[in-house]
């Protein structure tokens, strides 16, 4: 108990932090989500004009993927969006844009081929999209954050005024700790969205607005 105490704690103070960073990079997936979607109409619309039989190509909600299946590819994708940022958090950036990029192409692939579609679309997005984008975004957060450690580390190994590499690794290790905590903050994040995105989300649409 008293972990789990410590471990609300740091989130907290972690969050809170970060607040700005977090905000930026939630904007930047949204700008990212609704600039894909409005932009992209065109070339789905040339594409769409091929298709000589939509009704037996269109495309559908329902996922295929288990709970499992859908954690595991999502936890993944995590991990390397953690791992790949050590090079200047530029993978954490590309990363969350491609997944507001490709979110917002789908989105106008919805709208455009299936009735309210656009609607259906956003109303399946949101149950487990609460959970799965924010921690996407966080992911993004962790990244950064373990770049700024590495980085501010090796400029105080080489500091004049930091004697060794305890040293420098006390200066920074909050960083760390932070980065490890939002992190593990996101994949709990996950574990909760994949079942919901699973079982629950595309049920979820139907009901609201039609099957």
């Amino acid at each position: 108990m008293n972990i789990l105490i410590k471990f609300k704690d740091l989130l907290f103070e972690s969050l809170k932090d970060n607040k700005k960073l977090i905000i930026g990079l939630y904007v930047f997936f949204i700008v990212c989500f609704i600039g894909a979607w409005i932009f992209s109409a065109d070339a789905i619309t040339a594409s769409l004009s091929g298709i000589q039989n939509a009704s037996s190509s269109a495309p559908t909600l329902n996922n295929p993927l288990s709970a499992t299946d859908i954690l595991i590819t999502n936890e993944w994708g995590g991990i390397l969006t953690y791992v790949g940022s050590i090079f200047f958090g530029i993978f954490a950036i590309v990363s969350l844009g491609y997944n507001g990029v490709n979110l917002g192409m789908f989105g106008q692939l919805f709208s455009q081929y299936v009735p309210n579609g656009g609607l259906r679309y956003i109303v399946y997005l949101i149950p487990h999209g609460i959970f799965e984008i924010t921690a996407t975004v966080l992911h993004s957060v962790a990244g950064i954050l373990l770049f700024l450690f590495i980085w501010r580390f090796i400029k105080a190994m080489i500091s004049k005024d930091v004697h060794g590499a305890s040293e420098a690794f006390n200066q920074n290790k909050k960083v760390l700790i932070q980065s490890v905590v939002i992190m593990i903050f996101s994949a709990v994040l996950l574990v909760i969205a994949a079942p919901i995105e699973a079982y629950f989300s595309v049920p979820f649409s139907e009901f609201l607005v039609g099957a």
